[in-house]
């Protein structure tokens, strides 16, 4: 019997997840839901399409076979949809843009709510990740990304440039002035993505520097920060929105990745699209100073 497109988009789930758990994980379906439909497709196909083996599953030749032609059919169906919501004339239907969550500020949530209030038409959906969601595959239309290098296949701008600078809580600099001045060890706060124990550059600001705590996530930083545990590094919006802190005084800024506007080639013509990048293009050009840290 011929395999349906149930059974295609099965095959490529589990090829890309090359697991049952995983699959289910990227599904939202249980892995033994996704088991049962596995051993029922290979019943329907008359072949084995996966190996069980203790690593997870490893796809046969026959499964592979199916999995790129089912990964032509789901481009050909991404490319139609995308075309068509491309075509859309009036402020109307759904509308999904992705951002980092540190970039979701009081003044950028009061700007969206303008933007939805005066275009009740669109559907607006926010999706805050720091994982960047696949515009091809259309998991969100707009994008707001911070990078210094953003996919060359999809469509935008940049929209401004970032630096970043060093912040504390006022009592923490009035405990470590000594430190400050590199008279005695200074906390400073460390991320785990940092390839080294510091970044370039840093010690020559603080060349007591030593490390307060390690952490991977800019939010439990702040809070660390706040908290007076040591000295954080942050992008100068971020710094100024964070509550309970000040920049260390004579400290300088230092270039930091800048923030895009993107959405794919086929939708770049959509008006609603088109309405919401040219709102936050405004959005984001009338606070340059904000993102380049002035004082």
């Amino acid at each position: 019997m011929a395999a349906d497109w149930n059974t295609l988009k099965l095959i490529l789930d589990l090829e890309r997840g090359g697991s049952l758990a995983a699959a289910a994980r990227a599904t939202g379906a249980s892995a033994a839901t996704l088991s049962r439909q596995l051993a029922r497709a290979e019943a329907q196909v008359g072949r084995r399409l996966f190996d069980r083996v203790p690593e997870g599953l490893r796809i046969t030749d026959d499964g592979a076979m199916m999995a790129r032609h089912a990964d032509r059919m789901e481009a050909e169906a991404l490319a139609l949809d995308r075309r068509l919501a491309g075509r859309v004339d009036g402020l109307q239907g759904p509308l999904t843009l992705t951002l980092p969550p540190l970039l979701a500020s009081v003044a950028l949530a009061e700007d969206i709510r303008g933007f939805a209030r005066r275009h009740p038409g669109i559907a607006l959906r926010l999706l805050g990740d720091n994982t960047p969601l696949d515009l091809h595959r259309r998991e969100a239309d707009v994008a707001l990304r911070v990078s210094r290098t953003p996919p060359e296949s999809l469509w935008g701008r940049k929209l401004v440039e970032q630096n970043a600078g060093f912040f504390a809580s006022p009592g923490f600099l009035q405990n470590h002035a000594d430190g400050l001045r590199g008279e005695a060890p200074l906390p400073v706060l460390r991320f785990t993505a940092w390839a080294r124990t510091w970044p370039a550059g840093l010690t020559e600001v603080f060349p007591s520097a030593e490390v307060a705590m390690t952490c991977d996530d800019m939010p439990v930083a702040i809070a660390l920060a706040q908290a007076g545990v040591g000295v954080l590094r942050a992008s100068c919006s971020v710094g100024a929105e964070a509550a309970g802190l000040v920049p260390v005084p004579g400290t300088p800024r230092v270039p930091y990745a800048p923030i895009w506007l993107l959405t794919h080639p086929d939708l770049r013509r959509s008006a609603p699209v088109a309405a919401l990048m040219a709102q936050l293009t405004a959005f984001f050009e009338a606070r340059k100073p904000m993102f380049l840290g002035a004082r």
